[in-house]
C-alpha cells in the first residue's frame, strides 16, 4: 500500500495538442509512484495530507481552466451552444491561433511551477497504469541549439543540430522529441524523456527538423526569408554563419547623453543611451539582444548581447556627479527640477563629459544649437528726473548684446534667447532671480529700459544703487521738528515725520496708513514745516523785495514776482473731503502758524493761480479739485497731500484722473484705509505717490490682483509687500500708543419684538425669492434691487417704522439702546451715537427733543461751520452729553475726546468703517477707558453683516496689516438671506 500521496501533472495527447491533469498519485515506501488515487482538487488535498500551497493551488486552477469543458466555455463568446474542443481545434476555426495560444501559455505556467516545487509530471500516464514508467524529468542541463546557415547561389540552407553538456553535437531526428508547448518562447520539449527548453527557440521553429537535418530555401525566397526568419532567429540565438558577414558583439562601445523636452511633462530630461556598434540602448530598454542587418545581399548581420554590469559602470560617473534615475522613465533628471535645469546642466559640463568618453549630442532645436557660452552682465544706471534708465552688454561667447533686449524675455520668464549666430542662449535661472522682480516693472523703449523712480528699491537686488541713498537716511535721521512747530512729537510721530523726510529727500511719494487717531496730520504738518524751511535755506543770501518797492503788478503768464521770490511760499495743496477742512485749518493755525493757508473752497474762493501760489498751504476738497483743475494744474505745487485718500480707490474717477495730472515734486497720501475693498484700492494709492511704481492696472491685475484675491499667491503677497513697504508706513495703535487708553468693544445681542420678528419674515421670504431666482450680478437694476431690499431688512432689525410709518409696536433693540443710554447719561457719561442711517437716530433724536435732552448733531446736510460749532459744544459744553452722528459724515476727521462711550447702532459692511467712528473718541489726548456697544438684533442680517465683516478683513491684512473691505457674491447673499 502507498505510504504517502502527491499530485501528479499528467500531460495527455488529446486534438493535436498536450492538456494536463491534475492526479493524486500514491508513493511506496520504495519512493515510486506506484497508483493514481483521483483527480486533484484544492477542496481534497487535506485527505491525503497534501499541503495546500499559493503556487499548488495556482497551478491546480491552472489544471482545471484548460480541462476540455472549461476550455470551450471560455471561448464560447456569448453563443447558445458550447462548441467542442476539436472543433476549436479546427483549421477552419479562425480563433484556432489563439485557443492554442491559450492552452500553451498555461501549461506553461504550470511546467514552471512543477520545476520550481518540485511536482511530478507525466506524459500520456493511461489510466490504471504505475506513474513511475511514464514520469518525464525536468533536465538537469538544456542542449545547446547550433543554427547554421550557408548563403550561396542555391540560396539559403539551414542547419539544426544540438549540442549537449559534453559537446557532442547531433541531428533532432535522432532523438525522441515532442513539443508541449509553443508560446510563449523558448517552448517545452520532451527530449529522450527529459523536459527541456532548447536556447530561445519555439516548437514551431524545432518543428521542421524532427525528421531531416536541414531546411533549404531557394534564392527566390531569400530576402523575405532573410528578414521573416534569420534576422528574428538571431535576435535571440547565436547562430553559425557561412557565405556571408556575421559578428557578436558583448559589451557596449560607450554611452551617448542627450537633452531633450519631455513630450508631457514640459521639462528637460537627460536620456542615456548605451552604444554596442551602429545600435543603442536606452536606459531601462528590458531588451538584452538585437542584430544590426541590411535587408538585400550580400548579407550582413551583427547580434548584440548586453552587458549589464559594463553599462551600469558607464552610468556610474553621471549618477556620482548627482544625477538621478526617474522610475518607470528612460531619463536621469538633475537635483534641482526646473524646467531647464537638465538642459542647463549638460551645457555647463558637456567639455566635462566629452574628456571622460561620454557622447554629447548637441542640444538643438528647430536645427538651432544651444549655446555652450556662459553670459555675463555689465549694468549702470542713469537719472532722468523721474525715471531711470538702465543701460548695460550682454556679453554670451564672441557676442555683444544690449541688454535691452533681454529685458522682454526676462519679463515673460523666456529662457532661450537667439543669439546673432543662430544659436540660442539659455538665460540662467539665476538672471530671472536676480533681474526680474525689478524689470517686470520696466518699460523698455527702443534700446532704453526705463523704470520709475520710485522702483529704486528693485534695483538693489540688481546691484544698483540710485543716488545718495545714505544721503536720505542721514537727513531723516537728523530730523528734529522745527521751533516753529507749536507741538511736541510723540517717539512714534517723530519717527513717522523722518520717515516721511527720507522720502522727500529721495524725491518719492509716500503713503501714511497709520490707525485713525495717531495723529498724521499732526505728523504731516510737521514735515510740510521742515520743507518750507528748506525752501527758505535754499533762498538763503539772494535776498528779496526791498521795503521800499512796490509790489509788482500780478501777470498771469509772468515768472515769479519778487515778492513771491522773496516769500518763498511753500506751495502745498492739501485735498480732503469737506468734513476735514475745519479740522486741519484748525490745526495748521493751533500747530503751525507760521505758515501762511488759504482755504479753497466755497462760492467766493479765488481761481486766480497767481493769488493761490502765494500761499503755503491751500486746503481744498476733492470735488472742488476736480472743478478747479484747470487752475491747480497751472501751479508747480511742491507737495500735494491727499488726506483721506481711499477717495480716489476709483481709478476710473474723474477725481483721482484730475488729481494725477496734477504737477507736484513731492506727494503724500494719508489714509487709515488704503485698501477697503480690493487690491485695486491700493494700486490707486500708489499710483498717485508714485506713477508707475504697479505699472498699469491691466498689469497689476494679471501679476497680484488675480493670483492673490482668486489663488491666494502667498509668493505674490511677498513680491506686492516688498514694493509696496518702502512707500506705505502702517502703523496700529497697539504697536505704537501703549499709553492709549484701553478701549473695551461689546456686541449686544438684541432680541426683536413678536410684531418686528413678523415683519421681518415676511419680508426675508420675499427677498429670498425675488432675488436668488434671478441672480444677475451684472445687472444695474438688479443691484439695485439687492441694495434696496438688503436696506429693508436692516432697517426691520432696527426699527420697523423705519420702513412703515404705520407700524404702531415696539422694537426689541430700539428700548435696549435707548435704555443703555439711559443709563450712561445718569451715569454722566457722554456718548457718541453712531448709524449708518439718518432715520434710525431720528427716532431716537425725537425722544431726546420730547425731553428737552441737549445734544449735539451731525449729519451729511450739516455744513462746515455748523460741524465745528457742534464739535465745540459737545468737547465744552457739560450739559450736552449725546452726540448723534450718521457715520457715513462723522466717520472720520473729528476729535471728540470727551466721549466716554461710542453706541454704533448698526453695522456697517465695511468693518473700518466702524473701527473709525469709535476712534473718533479713542484717540491720543483722551484719559480713560473709552467703551465702545455694537448693537446687532439677533436672528437677522445684522448678524450675518458682523460674520461676513470678519471674513473680509483678511486681505488687506496681509498686505499691509489693515482691515478690509466688503463684497458679497451669490453664495454670501444666500447666506445673508438664509
Amino acid at each position: 500500500m502507498p505510504q504517502t500521496a502527491e499530485v501528479l501533472f499528467n500531460f495527455e495527447f488529446r486534438n493535436g495538442i498536450f492538456l494536463p491533469k491534475a492526479l493524486i498519485a500514491g508513493r511506496n515506501t520504495a519512493g515510486r509512484l506506484v497508483k493514481v488515487q483521483q483527480a486533484a482538487q484544492a477542496s481534497g488535498l487535506g485527505i491525503y495530507n497534501i499541503e495546500k500551497t499559493p503556487a499548488l493551488e495556482r497551478a491546480l486552477t491552472l489544471a482545471e481552466s484548460l480541462r476540455e469543458k472549461n476550455i470551450a466555455e471560455a471561448h464560447r463568446k456569448g453563443a447558445k451552444k458550447v462548441p467542442t474542443l476539436p472543433g476549436l481545434l479546427s483549421d477552419k476555426n479562425k480563433d484556432r491561433a489563439a485557443v492554442i495560444r491559450y492552452v500553451h501559455h498555461r501549461s506553461a505556467e504550470i511546467l514552471e511551477l512543477c520545476r520550481a516545487n518540485g511536482y511530478a509530471v507525466a506524459i500520456g500516464l493511461p489510466p490504471r497504469k504505475e506513474p513511475h514508467d511514464y514520469l518525464v524529468p525536468f533536465a538537469t542541463h538544456c542542449p545547446e541549439p547550433m543554427l547554421k546557415f550557408i548563403v550561396d547561389e542555391d540560396g539559403i540552407n539551414y542547419q539544426f543540430r544540438i549540442i549537449d553538456q559534453n559537446g557532442k553535437t547531433s541531428p533532432l531526428r535522432f532523438h525522441d522529441i515532442r513539443v508541449i508547448t509553443n508560446h510563449p518562447t523558448p517552448g517545452w520539449l520532451s527530449l529522450d524523456k527529459e523536459l527541456v527548453q532548447i536556447g530561445e527557440l519555439n516548437g514551431d521553429q524545432i518543428k521542421p527538423f524532427l525528421t531531416r537535418d536541414g531546411v533549404q530555401v531557394p534564392p527566390e525566397k531569400m530576402e523575405k526569408y532573410w528578414r521573416e526568419f534569420v534576422v528574428r532567429l538571431a535576435e535571440r540565438n547565436s547562430i553559425v554563419a557561412e557565405g556571408f558577414q556575421y559578428d557578436e558583439i558583448h559589451a557596449p562601445d560607450k554611452l551617448r547623453l542627450a537633452a531633450r523636452p519631455h513630450p508631457f511633462e514640459e521639462k528637460y530630461y537627460l536620456y542615456p543611451e548605451f552604444v554596442y556598434g551602429r545600435k543603442s540602448f536606452p536606459l531601462g530598454d528590458p531588451r538584452l539582444t538585437t542584430v544590426d542587418h541590411n535587408i538585400k545581399p550580400p548579407f550582413r548581420l551583427t547580434r548584440i548581447v548586453r552587458d549589464q554590469e559594463a553599462e551600469a559602470e558607464l552610468l556610474r560617473p553621471l549618477l556620482e556627479l548627482g544625477l538621478v534615475r526617474i522610475p518607470g522613465n528612460n531619463a536621469l533628471k538633475t537635483p534641482a527640477d526646473g524646467h531647464f535645469e537638465a538642459l542647463r546642466w549638460l551645457l555647463q559640463r558637456e567639455g566635462e563629459l566629452s574628456a571622460a568618453g561620454i557622447e554629447i549630442v548637441p542640444p538643438e532645436e528647430a536645427g538651432n544649437r544651444f549655446s555652450v557660452h556662459e553670459g555675463t552682465v555689465s549694468l549702470e544706471i542713469a537719472e532722468d528726473n523721474d525715471w531711470l534708465d538702465l543701460k548695460g552688454t550682454v556679453v554670451v561667447g564672441p557676442h555683444e548684446i544690449p541688454f535691452s533686449k533681454l529685458v522682454r524675455f526676462i519679463q515673460r520668464e523666456e529662457r532661450k534667447f537667439p543669439l546673432p549666430d543662430g544659436d540660442i542662449f539659455l538665460i540662467p535661472e539665476e538672471w530671472f532671480a536676480k533681474y526680474r522682480p525689478g524689470l517686470q516693472f520696466a518699460k523698455v523703449e527702443g534700446k532704453k529700459v526705463k523704470m520709475a523712480r520710485s522702483q529704486a528699491p528693485l534695483l538693489a537686488p540688481m546691484g544698483l544703487e540710485v543716488g545718495d541713498a545714505g544721503h536720505a537716511d542721514a537727513m531723516a535721521k537728523a530730523f528734529q521738528p522745527s521751533p516753529k512747530l507749536k507741538a511736541t512729537l510723540r517717539p512714534y510721530q517723530l519717527e513717522g515725520a523722518r520717515w516721511l523726510v527720507r522720502h522727500y529727500h529721495e524725491l518719492l511719494g509716500a503713503c501714511l496708513a497709520d490707525d485713525m487717531g495717531l495723529g498724521k496730520t499732526l505728523q504731516t504738518i510737521s514735515v510740510l514745516l521742515y520743507a518750507k524751511e528748506r525752501l527758505g535755506a535754499a533762498a538763503g543770501a539772494e535776498g528779496g523785495l526791498k521795503s521800499n518797492e512796490p509790489a509788482p503788478q500780478l501777470d498771469l503768464f509772468a515768472a515769479p514776482a519778487a515778492d513771491e521770490e522773496f516769500l518763498q511760499p511753500l506751495k502745498a495743496l492739501v485735498v480732503l473731503p469737506s468734513s476735514l477742512v475745519f479740522n486741519w485749518r484748525n490745526e495748521l493755525d493751533r500747530f503751525a502758524p507760521s505758515l501762511t493757508v488759504e482755504t479753497h473752497t466755497g462760492q467766493s474762493r479765488t481761481k486766480d493761480p497767481r493769488i493761490l501760489r502765494r500761499f503755503d498751504v491751500l486746503l481744498t476738497t476733492y470735488q472742488t479739485a476736480l472743478r478747479d483743475q484747470s487752475i491747480l494744474e497751472q501751479i508747480e505745487w511742491e507737495y500735494i497731500v491727499l488726506d483721506e485718500s481711499q477717495q480716489i480707490k476709483n481709478r476710473q474717477s474723474k477725481v483721482f484722473k484730475a488729481l494725477n495730472e496734477l504737477n507736484a515734486k513731492h506727494r503724500v497720501s494719508l489714509s487709515g484705509t488704503p485698501i477697503e475693498n480690493s487690491l485695486s484700492d491700493l494700486w490707486s494709492q500708489m499710483q498717485f505717490i508714485n506713477p508707475g511704481l504697479l505699472r498699469n492696472f491691466a498689469f497689476f491685475k494679471k501679476a497680484f490682483i488675480t493670483p492673490i484675491e482668486v489663488h491666494d499667491d502667498e509668493k505674490k503677497k511677498e513680491q506686492l509687500r516688498k514694493l509696496v513697504t518702502p512707500h506705505l508706513l502702517r502703523r496700529t495703535k497697539e504697536q505704537v500708543a501703549p499709553d492709549l487708553p484701553d478701549l473695551d468693544v461689546q456686541v449686544f445681542y438684541c432680541d426683536m419684538t413678536k410684531a418686528q420678528r413678523k415683519a421681518y419674515e415676511l419680508e426675508k421670504s420675499a427677498a429670498r425669492n425675488a432675488l436668488l431666482g434671478s441672480f444677475s450680478p451684472n445687472d444695474g437694476q438688479y443691484k439695485l434691487r439687492v441694495v434696496q431690499t438688503l436696506t429693508r431688512l436692516r432697517q426691520l432689525a432696527n426699527h420697523p417704522v423705519m420702513m412703515d410709518e404705520h407700524y404702531d409696536k415696539d422694537s426689541g433693540k430700539f428700548s435696549e439702546v435707548y435704555e443703555q443710554w439711559d443709563t450712561v447719561r445718569r451715569a454722566g457719561h457722554k456718548v457718541l451715537i453712531f448709524s449708518s442711517m439718518v432715520k434710525h437716530l431720528e427716532l431716537f433724536r425725537e425722544k431726546l427733543l420730547a425731553a428737552n435732552e441737549p445734544h449735539a448733531w451731525i449729519t451729511g446736510s450739516v455744513n462746515a461751520k455748523t460741524r465745528a460749532h457742534e464739535v465745540k459744544r459737545f468737547q465744552e459744553d457739560p450739559s450736552v452729553q449725546t452726540f448723534f452722528i450718521s457715520i457715513k459724515a462723522g466717520g472720520t476727521g473729528l476729535n471728540l475726546t470727551a466721549a466716554d462711550y461710542v453706541f454704533i447702532l448698526d453695522p456697517w459692511w465695511n468693518p473700518t468703517i466702524e473701527d473709525q467712528a469709535i476712534a473718533r473718541a479713542h484717540r491720543i489726548g483722551r484719559t480713560g477707558n473709552v467703551f465702545a456697544r455694537k448693537f446687532l438684533s439677533k436672528d437677522t442680517i445684522e448678524e450675518k453683516i458682523n460674520k461676513l465683516q470678519q471674513r473680509k478683513k483678511q486681505l488687506a491684512e496681509d498686505i499691509i496689516g489693515a482691515g478690509g473691505g466688503l463684497d458679497f457674491d451669490k453664495a454670501e447673499l444666500e447666506y445673508l438671506l438664509d
